[in-house]
Formats: structure tokens, C-alpha cells, sequence
């Protein structure tokens, strides 16, 4: 698995970078405790109906998002499974932006 696109050691290690600086994964803040939502099945391995995948699409946002006070605020974050065409299906950021 160390070699599968995605997953392998740089790609880890450049993410945590991001958070170690301070970044947040939105889905992750809002959804802590979620399981199976990923973004990508191999369609090669047919993976997609038994839902065996990878998160592979972020959104990497400011800590700011998460605070009330924040003019910008991350409110949800979820994965569109039902969308097709693709081995990727769409992620969304739902932001509330005060005046």
C-alpha cells in the first residue's frame, strides 16, 4: 500500500505539513467520529458499490473557520457519493460569510 497514490509516504508527510502548520481538514473538525466517506474508489477494483475507498480531496482551511467570531465560517463538509462519472466524486464546504 506504501506505493498506492494517495497514501504513500510524501503525500502523508506534506499533508500533516500542512496541518502541523496550523491548517485544519474541514471534514475532519466537523465530522470527527465519521467512517466510510471517501472521495475516490478504484474503479479498476470495481470498489465504488462496496464502498472501499480513500478520502483523497480536502478542504484545508484557517483555524478561523471554526470560530463563531470569524466573519468566514466553515458550518458542514460532506462527500456527494451519488455523483457518477468519475473515480472521484465531488466534496463540498458549506461556508457562512457575515457582512
Amino acid at each position: 500500500m506504501a506505493k498506492q497514490a494517495g497514501v504513500t509516504a510524501e503525500e502523508r508527510t506534506s499533508f500533516q505539513g500542512m496541518l502541523d502548520a496550523g491548517f485544519v481538514d474541514a471534514f475532519r473538525e466537523l465530522h470527527p467520529a465519521a467512517k466510510g466517506h471517501y472521495s475516490y474508489w478504484s474503479q479498476r477494483a470495481g470498489n465504488r458499490a462496496p464502498n472501499k475507498g480513500l478520502r483523497l480531496d480536502y478542504f484545508v482551511c484557517d483555524t478561523s473557520f471554526f470560530t463563531e467570531s470569524s466573519k468566514v465560517i466553515a458550518r458542514d463538509s460532506y462527500v456527494l457519493f451519488d455523483q457518477v462519472g468519475s473515480d472521484h466524486c465531488p466534496v463540498v464546504l458549506e461556508l457562512e460569510i457575515k457582512p
